[in-house]
């Protein structure tokens, strides 16, 4: 690209977009890349503080410009149940279409990062969005990058989109309270209000409650109960510990097909157990630090259930790397 007096400036076409800041008033962009310059912007263009103007060079060839680069890796990278913002200052946003849970391929984000000068900048993996939040960034350092390394960075998304939303499809949930001292009447049930309440915001409504003795046969006999209710997430609340009469992971292991984990790398709440129903149907045993903390291991598991997100042991190890929640 090539320099140009701003004075000498007059009927060149800009290569980039020009901001303007005003520290507490204004940020905008008086001129837009593609604009033809005229005589009334040059005091315009001097009061921004351009003495000089860019435009593009034959040696440019094999080159693209930064908006160019910047649609590209969204290309590459936006999936399912999102869409592109406007372009702006070289950059273009990732924008959720519903609410669900942001999936990341962290790999290949690491690996389309490390090429150069191009970026792909996002929020974490499993983050639970709502429908019109902005879920990432795509922009290249320079105003120019080599065209090679946007081949590059083709090859490695190979057609598959880093990202997408899964959104949340499970709207039904079932409680299982467990413990003699709740069914008795002689203390309330601390737990419902609560998960009641932290699944609400993702559109989940309950269907069914049983309240049962700290006897096994009672506690599979509800979960039954409760899935035949139409549940299609259950919690089960109470006896999650590891004192000998805890009999809820017991009771979660005999009713469902495959116990993931009982125990995860997450505090509070590390008393988990995960586990699936022949049918997919997910099971949570809930700990008892959900009633004192959030967030809590129960806060992050909860959004990947609803969004039918599989959760598999590997994932519950990875967990330890900032699993502690405070």
């Amino acid at each position: 690209m090539k320099s140009i007096r701003t004075q000498d400036a007059v009927g060149q076409i800009l290569l980039h977009d020009l901001v303007r800041i005003v520290i507490g008033e204004v940020k905008d962009t008086p001129f837009r890349r593609g604009h033809v310059i005229t005589e009334e912007d040059i005091p315009k263009l001097l009061d921004l503080g351009k003495e000089h103007v860019f435009v593009m060079e034959p040696e440019d060839e094999g080159f693209l410009h930064e908006e160019d680069v910047a649609r590209a890796l969204y290309h590459m990278a936006g999936g399912e149940n999102m869409h592109d913002g406007p372009m702006a200052q070289g950059k273009i946003e990732a924008i959720a279409d519903v609410d669900g849970l942001f999936k990341v391929d962290v790999d290949r984000l690491y690996a389309i990062n490390s090429i150069g000068e191009l970026t792909i900048v996002t929020r974490f993996n499993n983050t639970p969005v709502k429908a019109g939040d902005k879920l990432a960034g795509m922009r290249c350092i320079p105003l120019l990058l080599e065209e090679q390394q946007v081949e590059a960075a083709k090859k490695i998304a190979n057609g598959e989109p880093l990202l997408h939303v899964k959104p949340f499809v499970r709207k039904t949930m079932g409680i299982v309270t467990t413990g003699s001292e709740v069914f008795e009447g002689r203390i309330k049930d601390a737990f419902t209000p609560i998960i009641e309440e932290r699944c609400a915001e993702f559109g989940v409504t309950k269907v069914a409650h049983e309240i049962v003795t700290d006897n096994t046969d009672d506690i599979v006999a509800a979960i039954d109960k409760v899935k035949a209710a139409g549940a299609d997430i259950i919690f089960c609340t109470g006896g999650m510990s590891v004192d000998p009469d805890d009999l809820t992971p017991g009771a979660i292991k005999r009713y469902a097909d495959r116990v993931v984990t009982y125990g995860l790398p997450v505090l509070p709440g590390s008393m988990v157990c995960i586990a699936y129903c022949a049918d997919g149907t997910p099971i949570l045993g809930v700990p008892g630090g959900v009633l004192f903390s959030k967030p809590t291991a129960f806060d992050e598991i909860v959004p990947r259930l609803i969004a039918d997100d599989e959760i598999t042991k590997e994932d519950c190890i990875a967990m330890g790397h900032g699993g502690f929640l405070g």
